[in-house]
């Protein structure tokens, strides 16, 4: 491929991706205030969430002023994101395959930003002994990420497809996830063994995307596997595999959003409240009303009765 054209397959692909996650996110960040519900524990109460309490057990709390240990809800996120704790919690058996898959993106996701340094390190005169180490460094990265992530796919199909208790679970859309994921840990394992120097092919390709030059071109194998890279960056932020962002929100603004209700919460749950129901279940008799005002309201029968 002409670099002219790995310039604006690259580039203009990063800039496309990096829009669509940039809008999907704003929605989020839009979407109305959740059910206004006390959930325990919260970690940035500090000691209190260790048992799950709060600060309305504070004497006159209303008075008090506010504290955050915000430590503690950095720490929480960490461990989610490094451990996977909920996983662990919730579902032992599928923890391993998912803490390869994750650590595998994790890796090769370095991998690049770290090719990306190079690159410019290179052309600022990086030592020769320098460059080398941490191209040999990034070389073990590389191969790590690709392996570790291509167990943790084929292990996870294998489990969504044979496991009874997932398959309720399984739609095409999670399937697809895996295969998109598959074959860019694949693509990349076999570019890896076929390369004799990985990581310098990559910094090729990484110094000729910065400096525009026109002859950075690259073997067959590593161009499959970056096109696939390419394509599944693209194919992200259309998926439920933006939960990487959407978590943010469910903690901070969801999970953890202990604040008292205030004049503007009580105006936006009283807008929400006027929104038409269209559908009813055993728990949502809609009975002839029409918005959920209506529905929350307490039904006259169930006060006489009380």
């Amino acid at each position: 491929m002409p670099a002219l054209a790995w310039q604006v397959l690259v580039f203009g692909v990063i800039g496309v991706s990096s829009v669509v996650t940039a809008i999907r996110t704003l929605a989020i960040a839009r979407q109305p205030i959740h059910l206004r519900w006390e959930l325990a524990p919260v970690p940035q109460s500090g000691v209190k969430g260790g048992y799950g309490g709060s600060y309305l057990e504070d004497f006159e709390w209303w008075s008090q002023p506010r504290r955050h240990a915000r430590a503690a809800a950095l720490i929480y996120i960490a461990q989610e994101m490094f451990l996977l704790r909920s996983v662990w919690k919730n579902n032992r058996g599928l923890w391993p395959l998912t803490f390869a898959l994750h650590y595998g993106l994790y890796l090769i996701a370095g991998l690049f930003l770290g090719m990306a340094v190079i690159a410019v390190l290179s052309m600022a005169g990086l030592d020769p002994l320098a460059n080398q180490l941490l191209r040999e460094s990034l070389s073990a990265v590389a191969l790590l990420g690709y392996l570790l992530g291509s167990v943790g796919v084929i292990g996870l199909l294998l489990k969504r497809a044979l496991d009874p208790h997932l398959r309720s679970f399984n739609t095409i859309s999670r399937y697809l996830n895996l295969l998109f994921l598959g074959a860019v840990f694949l693509s990349g394992s076999y570019a890896w063994f076929h390369s004799k120097d990985y990581v310098a092919e990559v910094g090729r390709l990484a110094r000729g995307l910065i400096t525009l030059n026109p002859n950075a071109t690259v073997a067959f194998p590593l161009s499959f596997h970056i096109v696939a890279a390419l394509l599944f960056l693209l194919y992200l932020p259309l998926t439920d595999m933006i939960h990487f962002i959407a978590k943010y929100f469910t903690y901070h603004a969801v999970r953890w959003d202990d604040r008292p209700q205030n004049g503007r919460m009580e105006k936006e749950v009283r807008g929400l409240l006027t929104q038409p129901v269209s559908w009813a279940a055993t728990h949502i008799a809609l009975g002839g009303r029409k918005d959920w005002a209506g529905i929350t309201a307490p039904d006259a029968n169930d006060e006489a009765t009380s």
